[in-house]
């Protein structure tokens, strides 16, 4: 398959990661402005979501099994999914909070790290864009440590780092996704 082609089906997908910017800086805003609700809420339903993904990529494990292919990890981490959904599900909501915020910031430390790659894979139709991307993902990853390098400091302020983090990610996301939109009249000959 050609470059032409790959490119082409990749700008195809530029709404996904706009999608994913839209949510996160929704849920960041909405982080800064109403923390006593949102973080409950966001636990609650991080919780039952990683529930039904492990139960999702069960399902698919089933498939996978039928028609021979391998599915040995996909069943490790659906276990380890539902496993951990149930546990936070089972938790008061004070410690679920509390949890959630460390597993949220971890998350978006490594996604963010995860993005740095996304966006040096775009350094070559954009190099001024690598930049800006960059430093987008430099500051979401700060915030991230931040919180996560002194939490007992960070617990009275963690829905501002947690709001500025996704924010950040979610302008990250929002400027990939112009990007990779971008990439339709790219030729690479």
């Amino acid at each position: 398959m050609n470059n032409n082609v790959q490119t082409g089906r990749l700008s195809k997908m530029w709404w996904l990661p706009m999608i994913t910017g839209l949510i996160c800086i929704g849920l960041g805003v909405w982080t800064l402005f109403d923390p006593s609700q949102s973080i409950p809420i966001f636990a609650i339903t991080f919780a039952a979501v990683m529930l039904a993904a492990g139960f999702a990529q069960l399902m698919s494990c089933i498939f996978m099994a039928r028609v021979g292919a391998s599915w040995g990890w996909s069943l490790v981490i659906a276990l380890l999914d539902i496993i951990a959904g149930v546990w936070l599900l089972t938790l008061p909501e004070a410690v679920l909070t509390t949890t959630f915020i460390y597993i949220i910031a971890i998350w978006i430390l490594v996604v963010a790290i995860n993005a740095v790659l996304e966006a040096t894979a775009m350094s070559s139709h954009s190099p001024v864009a690598l930049v800006l991307m960059l430093i987008l993902l430099v500051a979401t990853i700060a915030f991230a440590v931040i919180f996560l390098s002194n939490p007992i400091l960070s617990g009275m302020t963690a829905w501002l780092w947690l709001g500025l983090s996704l924010i950040s990610f979610g302008i990250y996301r929002l400027f990939l996704a112009s990007r990779i939109r971008s990439l339709r009249n790219f030729r690479h000959y």
